[in-house]
């Protein structure tokens, strides 16, 4: 079954660490963007089209006025069967969110709230550019539950400037003291043209130490275990069958349609890639009637089956060999064989009949032990 992907591009305003495609925008820009999304729906998926998930990402959802969320729950109604929906997520970050804007998102089809908290510090909300999301996290989640949506999920960062031990133990156990069934982890990155990429590079700001982010990343995996939330990706965690299974769709490379500005989509190996500019997104699909597509590429087999190591990799189940085969079109030991022998020799590495996947110390190095895989793997001429 194929999934679905809807961008929002809009936010409050845009925070110091992302490089997500993403604006603030008039309501008249919202609007028009919501009439040009309807369109493309109406455009790009088939009749009868029932997506096994949906996700609904940003950009900020939540920065919708609730009169806005609910006409676009209509217009997904007009265009999609969701019947047989397994999961309805919605990125939510807290101090967009009122008991309104929740019942709108539930009427609208949400079942799973992924909050992003990223830090209950006020301190470290400040220096990320959300200080205004401040003590919001809890009363967005009573919001959440209250409405009815019936999975939490949070996403929280660490390596993050000046942040200790003690400070990533305090953000943890907050998390989990609201019952959430997932929490996403994610290492700081300093991306490309990014404010805090400015201060990094004027002085103002210190990397974590490699150190301590690795001394983090055992911190992390050890404090969700004991509580009964389990590693199954790097940097996600879960209650036993709380898995966002849209992500599962992405790391096993599965189907999916992109809607909206600036999303992607992959149908059998190929990738389709809106434009990122709202404006543009509106005027291809209001004023000329067409998909806003700036790009598509067909990947070959083995560009596929290269991409499959690149996010199946990232799973502590790993890589189904089958699925590698039928992308490839070879056995995996054909091409892959002495790098999984080296890495396997080295500890980093696990084979069985069925999967090949990291071991805990792989994924302490994911990108080395990735590259290591893909080095056999030769791209046609």
């Amino acid at each position: 079954m194929t999934s679905l992907y809807i961008h929002i591009p809009f936010c409050v305003r845009k925070c110091e660490y992302c490089d997500f495609y993403s604006g603030v925008a008039t309501e008249h820009d919202v609007d028009r963007y919501l009439d040009a999304l309807e369109h493309e729906l109406r455009l790009r998926l088939p009749d009868g089209f029932a997506p096994a998930t949906v996700f609904m990402g940003g950009g900020t959802p939540t920065r919708l006025s609730e009169k806005q969320l609910l006409r676009l729950g209509d217009a997904l109604r007009s265009h999609i069967d969701l019947s047989n929906c397994a999961e309805f997520t919605s990125e939510i970050n807290p101090g967009t969110l009122t008991p309104e804007k929740a019942v709108a998102l539930v009427c609208l089809g949400v079942t799973r709230a992924s909050f992003g908290v990223q830090s209950f510090d006020a301190h470290f909300l400040k220096a990320l550019g959300r200080a205004y999301e401040a003590g919001t996290a809890t009363q967005a989640v009573e919001m959440a539950r209250a409405a009815g949506i019936q999975r939490i999920s949070m996403d929280l960062m660490f390596a993050l400037p000046g942040q200790t031990l003690d400070h990533l133990r305090e953000d943890l156990n907050a998390a989990l003291a609201h019952g959430t069934e997932h929490l996403s982890l994610y290492a700081l990155t300093f991306e490309d043209d990014t404010p805090l990429t400015r201060q990094l590079l004027n002085g103002e700001v210190e990397p974590c130490p490699q150190e301590l982010e690795r001394e983090m990343f055992t911190v992390v995996g050890e404090t969700c275990a004991a509580n009964g939330v389990r590693r199954y990706e790097v940097s996600n965690f879960a209650r036993l069958g709380a898995e966002c299974r849209h992500n599962i769709v992405y790391w096993t490379l599965g189907d999916w349609h992109g809607v909206g500005a600036g999303a992607h989509g992959m149908l059998d190996g190929k990738i389709t890639r809106n434009a990122a500019d709202f404006h543009a997104y509106s005027r291809a699909l209001l004023q000329e009637n067409r998909l806003p597509e700036v790009e598509t590429e067909q990947l070959s087999p083995m560009a596929r089956a290269e991409s499959l190591l690149l996010m199946g990799m990232r799973l502590t189940q790993g890589v189904e060999l089958a699925r590698f085969r039928q992308f490839a079109g070879v056995e995996f030991a054909s091409v892959c064989g002495e790098a999984a022998a080296r890495l396997k020799r080295q500890g980093l590495l696990e084979m069985t009949p069925t999967h090949v996947r990291a071991t805990p110390a792989g994924l302490l190095m994911l990108d080395s032990v990735i590259l290591e895989l893909a080095s056999g793997m030769e791209q046609p001429a």
